[in-house]
């Protein structure tokens, strides 16, 4: 749990649409709850994880989560420590009989999900000077292809986060992960596409948060003064491949250009945007784009903010909800929304958050509420 602290300043963004036309203007929207039901929280039978996201694959969800590591029988974590970890769940109960949402990891305990590289100290992180690498995922991946019979193809881009204690002593780089599903049922496989797809002198763009929305893979990485930074890829490859650059546009200035910023330019950042932990998801509900996202460590504070289009423009954020903090060290933090647990029609949304909790024997472990917001 060492390396909580600097998780608490990464992003924990994820988005998700359905396959609908944005509106290029709409009025500006003010979400207003109708009710809240709690799910309790996550299942993770015999783990204990951290920062969960959630991605619609194909019928079902596919989970990906941060540090992970087993419990024994008295319930206390027990090394290795796994960097990331994945998971399918089915869609949750109806609000009417709300239960604990079960995650279920066909491939078993061990490797990570998102293999690290040969220079990241493989497979741990865990490096003979004492440094650790890890390949935390701050959203889910991006899915460019649904078939039939469970084909689906998808991209994540994860940072080389390499660190001193609890401290980074990196620029991190960005890689390009694919994976792939060829039938429904084993866990997608998972290969390396191409190392620091982003340089350290570049956005990580897809990092933060994605979209796939009119023929673009729409991808947001976070600016140094934390807010968030957009590009744009054409899904003329086969089954809306990333990792041809050619296809890529980036907005700067108010424009779009084919010509990729330096992560420190001052004309990139989205106005009224946060890169500290949220989501973003198409509502066809309110025909607009919503953030939905806290304020950061200790608290479960959520907010809400809508755009009509990708880039904006987007509204004030107002807070809608406050979730119960733990009683661990960590309070609370990654405010998650997960519209890939809903039924698309923008008429509710599932959040979650991480905490830590003391067990009987004192010692704290994670675990992540998960609760249904309904909108009027």
């Amino acid at each position: 749990m060492a390396s909580l602290v600097l998780r608490l300043l990464t992003v924990t963004i994820f988005l998700s649409a359905p396959a609908a036309l944005a509106a290029t203007l709409a009025a500006a929207v003010t979400p207003v709850v109708k009710s809240t039901t709690s799910y309790g929280v996550l299942s993770n039978p015999g783990l204990t994880r951290d920062s969960c996201s959630s991605s619609l694959w194909n019928n079902n969800v596919l989970w990906v989560c941060r540090d992970t590591e087993q419990l024994n029988s008295a319930g206390n974590p027990v090394l290795p420590l796994v960097v990331n970890t994945a998971s399918y769940s089915s869609m949750p109960n109806a609000p009417s009989n709300p239960q604990p949402l079960s995650l279920t990891s066909p491939q078993g305990f061990g490797s990570p999900f998102y293999p690290l590289e040969s220079d990241e100290c493989p497979t741990s992180g865990a490096c003979s000077d004492g440094t650790r690498w890890v390949g935390w995922p701050d959203t889910g991946p991006v899915v460019t292809f649904r078939g039939s019979g469970g084909n689906t193809n998808a991209y994540a881009f994860i940072s080389r986060n390499h660190l001193s204690g609890l401290s980074q002593i990196n620029t991190p780089s960005y890689s390009l992960y694919h994976l792939l599903s060829q039938s429904s049922g084993p866990m997608p496989s998972v290969s390396l596409a191409v190392s620091s797809f982003w340089s350290s002198s570049q956005i990580g763009y897809g990092s933060a948060a994605s979209v796939v929305m009119n023929g673009y893979a729409y991808l947001y990485g976070a600016t140094p003064d934390g807010k968030l930074a957009l590009a744009r890829a054409a899904q003329t490859g086969f089954l809306g491949a990333l990792d041809d650059k050619s296809l890529y546009e980036y907005y700067v200035n108010g424009a779009w250009t084919r010509t990729a910023p330096s992560r420190t330019a001052s004309n990139i950042a989205l106005p009224n945007t946060s890169s500290a932990q949220g989501t973003i998801y198409w509502s066809p509900k309110w025909n607009s784009y919503v953030w939905i996202g806290g304020d950061g460590f200790p608290n479960a504070n959520f907010f809400i903010s809508t755009a009509p289009n990708p880039e904006g423009p987007w509204t004030a954020a107002t807070r809608f909800y406050t979730g119960t903090v733990g009683n661990g060290s960590l309070g609370a933090y990654s405010t998650v929304a997960h519209p890939s647990l809903t039924d698309g029609t923008g008429n509710y949304v599932f959040i979650t958050w991480t905490r830590t909790n003391k067990n009987s024997a004192g010692v704290e472990v994670y675990d992540q509420p998960l609760v249904r917001v309904d909108w009027q």
